[in-house]
């Protein structure tokens, strides 16, 4: 069904992944999440809002000793499904579902994430829409990581400028938790955040970074945090 193939290397790993155009697939920011995860071996991993399943696939090759990889999208949850079967990952189990919703009750080692953080004044794909400040999404995530943390687990998770990066780190700071910058790329707008780039400016919170050839960019970071005993 499936016929178009990439090929993503991450390190030392290669992760070879089905593409649908219905479902989200790996780019900047998820390459730089992946880069940064460093498991010990055996840690039971959450990643929300899965798309392809590429992050659970990579948690999965780095040594997981499961992962349960959730999507509020069908094609999403199908395609995360093929993919962890082309990849020999047959620990990850992915669920339908909005965010923390499949796992009501259940704790964490590690939770990765690559949420949908475009803002918008009109709703865009749900892959990509995070709501007028583009921080919908991402605030769930962040609110929810405690309930479902074991001790000592941690929450792998970026921002993008254009949503503000001190809002995630003063929010984490006010949740309780621990947080270090992990990963940094500066990546150039794509079509649709040209389109948005006026008003994307009059959000408080967004900083656009321009480069030597004055193309508008953002910055991105990824944060580990963790609970605070």
């Amino acid at each position: 069904m499936y016929k178009k193939l990439t090929t993503i290397r991450v390190g030392n790993l290669t992760v070879n992944l089905y593409e649908d155009k219905r479902v989200y697939r790996p780019l900047a920011v998820s390459k730089l999440i992946a880069s940064c995860i460093s498991l010990k071996g055996g840690e039971r991993v959450l990643d929300l809002g899965t798309g392809s399943g590429f992050l659970a696939i990579v948690a999965s090759k780095l040594g997981a000793g499961s992962c349960v990889a959730t999507d509020v999208s069908p094609a999403a949850v199908a395609m995360a499904k093929l993919n962890a079967e082309l990849n020999n990952a047959h620990n990850i189990e992915v669920r339908q579902g909005n965010l923390y919703e499949p796992v009501e009750h259940e704790l964490f080692d590690l939770i990765i994430s690559n949420p949908p953080m475009t803002p918008s004044p009109k709703p865009l794909k749900v892959e990509t829409y995070g709501g007028a400040d583009g921080r919908m999404v991402l605030d769930a995530i962040l609110k929810g990581a405690r309930e479902h943390l074991r001790p000592g687990g941690k929450l792998l998770i970026p921002t993008v400028s254009i949503v503000g990066i001190d809002i995630t780190a003063s929010m984490l700071a006010r949740l309780g938790m621990s947080y270090r910058c992990v990963g940094y790329a500066l990546v150039p707008f794509g079509r649709l955040l040209r389109g948005l780039e006026s008003y994307i400016l009059k959000l408080p919170n967004a900083s656009i970074v321009y480069d030597k050839c004055m193309r508008p960019c953002w910055t991105a970071v990824v944060f580990e945090a963790r609970l605070l005993a």
